[in-house]
């Protein structure tokens, strides 16, 4: 329950940090134009998605093992899904070119790679439904089964980090 209450607070803060970061100053009267995110953008926040996505998945396994109640981690494994679902928008064909670690066949290998994300969607949603229903067991099957998920992708669609630099 701890853990739990400890990743809601968290999520609580960085989701206050971001609003207080976006403020407007006060003395704005006519609201600033929004525009469409740039494919720039889009790799930002699914790199970000995906750091969120591992910490997320990392501090459930630790709560489950510790013995917080699987129901108490529902709201995270929702988010997890929601992510899950809304992946391989993320990967739109204006963000091919811009430097990241996605490979090149993610766009040429459509079929392979919406595989891949489904597999993704599936394990995310059904480690919501476990958490939503409380059954400890199906959630430690889900969260393998995410986790391998992610893994699966990576190992196909994601080149390896770069080298560090010597000295």
């Amino acid at each position: 329950m701890k853990t739990a209450r400890i990743i809601a607070l968290a999520a609580l803060a960085t989701t206050a940090f971001a609003v207080q970061a976006e403020s407007k100053p006060a003395k704005q009267t006519k609201p600033a134009a929004v525009s469409a995110p740039t494919a720039e953008d889009i790799v930002a926040a699914r790199q970000a998605a995906m750091v969120m996505s591992v910490g997320a998945t990392s501090a459930m396994r630790s709560a489950a093992a510790n013995g917080t109640p699987v129901k108490n981690l529902a709201f995270v494994a929702s988010g997890v899904a929601k992510w899950g679902a809304t992946l391989p928008a993320m990967f739109a064909p204006s963000t091919a070119k811009v430097p990241s670690r996605a490979k090149a066949e993610i766009w040429t290998d459509q079929a392979g790679f919406a595989a891949k994300a489904k597999d993704f969607a599936d394990a995310t949603a059904a480690l919501a439904a476990a958490a939503k229903a409380d059954d400890k067991e199906a959630f430690t099957a889900a969260l393998a089964s995410t986790q391998a998920a992610c893994k699966g992708c990576h190992d196909t669609f994601q080149a390896p980090p770069p080298a560090a630099k010597a000295g």
